[in-house]
């Protein structure tokens, strides 16, 4: 059984729009089976799986969404038209020092390789960058000034760029990040180096791009953000209107990730128990004390507001209870206490650990004299007066004791618990963003009186992140449900990893494979078969050379714009790629297309969540308008084929395992089962349980 819902926390009558399972309306009462049905509208219905099929949504109906102004896009449509007149080409970067730029920088790696690793290192190291092409290219005579020497340095140094941006060990050394930025600064100074010609393309680009600004749609999409992306960093790149680029990227810099952590889980790994007996002997007025005393309560934690770090207090409130024998000369006196303590404590968590303040506690006792012991009654009517006299005095010392020796100990144990070094996550993460030509994220750690979260922006100085929506205050969609932790990404961070490493990129099916860490099916062996079988296979030859081609591996390149497909619109998860160029065996296509799938996020009976693909990979073509001849209609179907395995039937549909070697006891060893899963305006949601 699935579950059909929506988040209404915080989204004033969000409902479903009717759809179609494989035939009748899924508005029908014959598939609603719980909820409710309004104006064509269904409400947490719940349908059996074999009743879903395909499913069209039409757009889910919120009231919290925020929108981009129509007076926001004119204003950013002006500043548009506006910079197309203010451009400069002397501000453009110059190929000449490009060139020196490159040189130095390579001359740099070479000399750092060659002196810090084994001879046979470097020679792999030289082999893998190959450099010789674009070091050739620019020793030619004129090679900065003719069209064909611009081309080549630019082909070659785009081709070296992408062998210095992956995931192999090594390209996050110092020398060889500086040769990338240095090969991108020639990347841009070939590509601009008719600095008048590239005045007039850019002009233009500027004020077709004004129009398309302002018939952008209230809510961004995924498209409108890469494109306005791209827009920035062709200025960036060319040196110009930086005023521009400031204003634009301050309006798309809000946090493009989101981890939350619920109070629950915290006070998980802190709530706990007391119950601890421990013998009395201590000297209180001249007289010896001995007995037990035992303690019980509770140690509770609660998440408090904070900015820059995650607030919580620690708190043990405890009753005490003590009987105890009194030794003053002849005179025994036996006792009995009862009494409270309450100790706090402010933990500031952040990346660099845990900072305590110091600890506050209160106490109070109560003793009673239950009887005295002495073998003359004139020494026990002595003794009896005495001891109420000292009562007050006697109470308050005990008070003060029992107050510093248990929030001496509560502090000492704080301490402890807290002197665990935290996880360094960005040490492990910090090779592959620099191998990956990726800044390290910004992070902000806070908490707020429910959970403790960290905002972080994945995105280049040259790149978006999640926009401010302009007018509205909000950035991404609350959570209303419970949850234990919950992870929010924004389009545009999983934009800004994988464009620097694929766009304009060309790939064979190996490459994908090993990226997406699939191994290739085995082939199969030579079969023999019957008569009967030649005949019907010679029947079906065309179809079998179809086939033929379909075992053969494919080559892509990718688009230069948003060439991974991810977007979390309307309650639908889309993934894909986008591709100027498909080839397998003897067949291309050289028409861009984009190969994308859809998910829809549904629960199942026991309250989880996953997301289960929506029909077949589809193969789409924007913008053409000729129906496709055989031979490309027998592509897409290669490229169905050889993507059905890429995108599964579901996501998300296992627990995950937290490893057993988590230092935090709380959650170590522990499975997380996905309790929901929201996509929308760009966010796409999914939290957590235990």
């Amino acid at each position: 059984m699935f579950l059909v819902t929506s988040r209404t926390t915080t989204v004033v009558d969000a409902q479903w729009p009717a759809v179609e399972v494989t035939g009748p309306s899924y508005a029908s009462s014959d598939y609603v089976t719980d909820g409710y049905v309004t104006d064509g509208y269904v409400t947490n219905a719940i349908v059996t799986q074999s009743q879903l099929g395909s499913v069209q949504w039409e757009g889910s109906q919120y009231r919290d969404v925020p929108q981009w102004a129509e007076s926001d896009r004119e204003q950013l449509a002006v500043y548009f038209e506006e910079a197309a007149d203010r451009l400069e080409d002397e501000r453009l970067p110059s190929a000449s020092a490009g060139r020196q730029a490159f040189l130095r920088d390579l001359a740099a790696a070479e000399t750092f390789l060659k002196n810090n690793t084994s001879v046979q290192n470097y020679q792999r190291w030289m082999q893998y960058l190959d450099v010789e092409p674009l070091v050739s290219a620019l020793e030619e005579p004129k090679a900065l000034t003719s069209s064909r020497g611009s081309r080549l340095i630019g082909r070659e140094a785009v081709d070296l760029r992408y062998r210095l941006i992956g995931v192999a060990p090594g390209l996050e050394l110092t020398v060889l990040k500086q040769l990338r930025d240095s090969t991108e600064s020639l990347i841009d100074a070939m590509r601009f180096r008719d600095g008048e010609a590239s005045v007039r393309a850019i002009s233009k680009q500027l004020e077709s791009f004004a129009d398309e600004v302002r018939e952008m749609e209230s809510n961004p999409s995924a498209d409108d953000v890469a494109k306005l992306g791209q827009m920035m960093a062709l200025l960036g790149s060319a040196n110009q209107t930086p005023d521009l680029v400031s204003a634009v990227k301050s309006r798309f810099r809000s946090p493009n990730i989101g981890i939350i952590v619920s109070e629950q889980v915290v006070q998980s790994a802190i709530n706990r128990g007391v119950n601890e007996c421990r013998p009395v002997r201590d000297c209180i007025l001249g007289t010896s004390i001995v007995g037990n005393a035992t303690l019980g309560g509770v140690v509770t934690a609660d998440v408090l507001p904070a900015v820059g770090s995650a607030r919580v207090q620690v708190a043990l409130n405890a009753t005490v209870t003590s009987r105890n024998v009194g030794y003053n000369g002849p005179v025994k006196l036996h006792t009995v206490g009862t009494g409270q303590v309450a100790v706090t404590r402010m933990l500031h968590i952040s990346e660099l650990g845990v900072q305590a303040e110091p600890a506050i506690s209160q106490a109070s006792l109560q003793t009673q004299i239950v009887s005295i012991d002495a073998k003359l009654r004139l020494i026990r009517r002595i003794a009896k007066k005495k001891a109420a006299e000292q009562k007050p005095a006697a109470e308050r010392i005990a008070t003060e004791k029992l107050r510093q020796q248990v929030g001496s100990q509560f502090a000492q144990q704080t301490d402890e618990a807290s002197s665990i070094s935290p996880p360094d996550f960005m040490g492990k993460l910090r090779p592959y963003l620099d191998r990956l030509d990726l800044q390290e994220p910004t992070r902000l750690i806070g908490s707020t009186d429910q959970s403790i979260y960290v905002d972080a922006t994945l995105a280049r100085d040259d790149q978006l992140s999640a926009p401010a929506m302009f007018s509205s205050l909000a950035t991404r969609p609350t959570i209303g449900q419970y949850y234990d932790v919950a992870l929010q990404i924004h389009e545009t961070a999983i934009d800004n990893v994988i464009s620097p490493v694929l766009a304009g990129r060309t790939m064979t099916e190996s490459e994908l494979n090993r990226l997406l860490g699939r191994q290739p099916e085995p082939s199969s062996a030579n079969v023999i078969v019957s008569d009967t079988e030649q005949e019907d296979e010679a029947e079906n030859e065309g179809n079998e050379n179809d086939e033929e081609d379909d075992d053969e591996p494919f080559e892509i390149d990718f688009a230069r714009l948003r060439p991974v497909i991810f977007e979390a619109r309307n309650q639908r998860v889309k993934l894909g790629i986008r591709g100027t160029r498909f080839s397998s065996g003897d067949r291309e296509l050289k028409q861009a297309m984009e190969i994308t799938t859809t998910y829809i996020p549904v629960q199942l009976s026991d309250g989880t969540s996953m997301l289960l693909r929506d029909g077949e990979v589809d193969v789409d073509f924007p913008g053409r308008r000729k129906t496709l001849s055989v031979s490309q209609t027998g592509v897409k179907t290669t490229i169905q084929k050889k993507f059905a395995d890429v995108f599964p039937e579901t996501l998300l549909h296992r627990d995950l395992q937290v490893p057993p070697t988590v230092k935090l006891q709380a959650i170590a060893g522990r499975s997380f089962r996905p309790k929901s899963i929201d996509a929308r305006d760009g966010w796409f949601t999914v939290t957590v349980v235990q």
